[in-house]
């Protein structure tokens, strides 16, 4: 099943992901990249086609990041940082949890490249995620509103949101 992009208030969306090797070199040539810490890939998005494709029959991946900086690139507090991926968690948790969906996290390290510094930043990153067999656009919705609960609380340019393979920045 594909949803179209469109729908959605993404300000930039890729649907596709390709592997790399190096942090720096793909945030410069792709405008970002993300190392998963806890799996160990590292992947640049890349474009593909305006829609996000649901697997049907198999799990489906949403995540939204979650930065460890405030203002694009000023370190916050660890206390914060753990207040507001616990938030995020809570409310994954509030809305899957009933119907036995655990979401996860994971450690993360994302590089992309902003306009505003004109330079590679980096982020630690928190990936949290939930795993489901039926993706409706109200569960990308969803994710998009943590995405801005995350944006307005961390003063950040953009906020990453992840379905499957598709990346959107709110």
């Amino acid at each position: 099943m594909k949803i179209d992009s469109k729908k959605f208030s993404f300000s930039f969306f890729l649907s596709d992901k390709i592997k790399v090797n190096d942090l720096d070199q793909a945030a410069r040539q792709h405008g970002g990249a993300t190392h998963n810490i806890d799996d160990n890939e590292m992947f640049s998005n890349v474009p593909g086609s305006e829609f996000i494709d649901i697997k049907e029959g198999e799990l489906n991946t949403l995540a939204v990041y979650i930065p460890d900086t405030t203002s694009i690139n000023k370190a916050i507090s660890k206390e914060k940082h753990q207040e507001i991926v616990y938030q995020i968690v809570h409310k994954i948790y509030d809305k899957y949890g009933s119907k036995g969906i655990t979401p996860y996290y994971e450690k993360g390290l994302g590089s992309w490249y902003s306009e505003e510094l004109q330079q590679v930043v980096y982020d630690n990153i928190i990936i949290a995620s939930v795993h489901l067999e039926e993706v409706k656009p109200t569960d990308i919705r969803f994710f998009i509103g943590l995405a801005r609960f995350i944006k307005k609380q961390m003063k950040q340019e953009a906020v990453t949101v992840v379905i499957n393979t598709a990346l959107g920045l709110i």
